[in-house]
């Protein structure tokens, strides 16, 4: 699986139930999800800090805070 973003725990545990053995992220700087938990389940975990990535959500979390917040769990 590829994401942009540092998987949430819901997606977190959808790749574990679904038997993903490898996620390769975008960026995890501006949120860090399961990731750790997903390696202490054997997934592989590819962390690419792309400056792309890490722009684009820099970005959103900074013009849309309310937003960022309420979709990472932090309201």
């Amino acid at each position: 699986m590829v994401t942009t973003l540092s998987p949430c725990w819901y997606c977190s545990g959808l790749i574990n139930q679904f038997g993903s053995t490898r996620v390769v992220i975008g960026e995890s700087t501006t949120f860090k999800g399961g990731e750790d938990w997903l390696e202490e389940q054997g997934v592989e975990i590819i962390r690419l800090t792309n400056p792309e990535c890490v722009g684009l959500m820099t970005e959103f979390s900074e013009r849309y805070p309310d937003a960022w917040n309420e979709d990472i769990g932090q309201e």
